[in-house]
């Protein structure tokens, strides 16, 4: 049942993560004829290898990302085009907004068929619980974003000319420079969804190294049962048993395999990889010393001023009724970004003592692992005895890397936040 569950549980992971990347359509993109002004050429050489970056992220956006791009190339030509572009991607964004409303369903079900289906209290049922409560705030966040996109994208359209229209957005010609400006939210969702996409294929990377090794011990125990039974110190049943959980290592690490290849694959199409599959690079160290020198009154004054909910409440018509009624609007957005960034604040702090707790597991998985190979080697140790040690070991180690990634996940979405990409409500 549990590894049934697993299974189910990467699939929804998945299934979330490839919804996130369905934020813009996709479109080809032909390579540039000239480096960009003020990039060096081996910078523009490196966006068009076959490895994302974590600082590549934001040219390969403005250079590379078929949206954004293809936004940009119709500034020189026609500002109708723009309108038909916001309206559809604002369409798309509904439509992908309700595939996270599904995702989220069935993840629910799924943590009442654990309720009902595994004692309480058993360490089964409390991992799969856990795993599947991580599942649900991930689906939360994409939610979040996918909103936070759909205000930007909707915000960006009134910005052009004043005027949102239910039909679509209507705007006038202006200035590149004014445009490119009001493209200036677009280009930061996508790189704040970006990024999470590749802490979530880290996290994938994190399950895929741990997989690898069990793998590897599954068959160093296999072939060591297999050698006992030709000597008649094993059993028939206990080479059956290390057969079936070598075969089920495999599988599970195939599956998660699959998953990154399609995620990378989906990550691609919105950096510019329309024919390849591009190389996603790792997730940089936790950016400590940014968590030191947040001031949390500061960082909400400059919240205030950078997010569109905010200032799409702060407008008037003139009017006294019209004022009016943007003091209470604006008034009641504040409060919401006040208690959103409350929030982000204390799950940053949070994750940064988990973090640094995470450190010291390290240090004892390394002693776990050592004293399990010296009485294992000493034969003072069985062989599920030395099984079991590894396989904790194995789970140190994978519950620091997640710690490590949860909390540049928790730093983005401040920092993010604090730039105005945050969804209100």
């Amino acid at each position: 049942m549990k590894k049934d569950f697993s299974k189910k549980l990467t699939g929804l992971l998945l299934a979330g993560a490839m919804t996130l990347t369905g934020l813009m359509p996709a479109y080809a993109v032909p390579p540039l004829d000239n480096v960009p002004e003020g990039m060096d050429q081996g910078t523009y050489d490196r966006l068009y290898d076959d490895t994302v970056e974590w600082s590549e992220l934001p040219d390969l956006i403005k250079y590379r990302n078929p949206t954004y791009t293809s936004y940009s190339a119709q500034i020189d030509s026609s500002m109708e085009d723009v309108e038909s572009s916001l309206s559809s991607d604002m369409f798309s964004l509904k439509d992908q907004l309700g595939n996270v409303d599904d995702t989220l369903s069935e993840l629910y079900k799924s943590q009442t068929e654990i309720k009902s289906s595994l004692p309480a209290g058993s360490p089964e049922r409390e991992q799969a619980l856990k795993l599947l409560d991580a599942a649900i705030n991930e689906a939360k966040a994409g939610r979040e974003q996918l909103k936070a996109g759909m205000d930007e994208l909707a915000d960006v359209g009134a910005q052009l000319d004043g005027r949102l229209y239910v039909s679509g957005i209507k705007t006038d010609v202006q200035s590149k420079e004014s445009m490119e400006r009001q493209l200036y939210p677009i280009l930061e969702q996508l790189q704040a969804t970006l990024e999470g996409l590749m802490i979530s294929y880290g996290q994938l990377r994190v399950s895929r190294e741990t997989l690898t090794e069990q793998v590897a011990l599954y068959q160093r125990l296999y072939e060591l049962q297999a050698s006992m039974l030709g000597t008649g110190l094993g059993t028939a049943a206990e080479l059956d048993k290390a057969a079936a959980d070598l075969e089920s290592a495999k599988a599970d690490l195939s599956q998660v395999d699959a998953s990154m290849e399609q995620l990378s694959r989906a990550m691609g199409l919105q950096l510019g990889y329309s024919d390849s599959v591009p190389v996603i690079g790792e997730v940089p160290e936790p950016d400590l010393a940014y968590i030191s020198s947040t001031d949390p009154a500061a960082d909400l004054e400059r919240a205030a001023a950078e997010n569109q909910t905010v200032k799409s409440a702060a407008r008037s018509d003139g009017s006294t009724a019209g004022n009016e009624s943007r003091d209470r609007n604006e008034n009641a957005a504040k409060g919401q970004l006040a208690s959103k960034l409350s929030e982000l604040y204390s799950d940053m702090k949070s994750k940064e003592l988990l973090y640094q707790s995470s450190l010291t597991t390290m240090e004892k998985a390394e002693r776990t692992k050592a004293s399990a190979e010296r009485m294992y080697g000493l034969g003072m140790l069985s062989t599920a005895e030395y099984q079991a040690q590894m396989l904790t070991y194995l789970g140190y180690m994978a519950s620091a890397e997640l710690a490590k990634l949860n909390l540049c996940q928790s730093i983005n979405n401040y920092k993010w936040a604090v730039n105005g990409v945050v969804s209100l409500g």
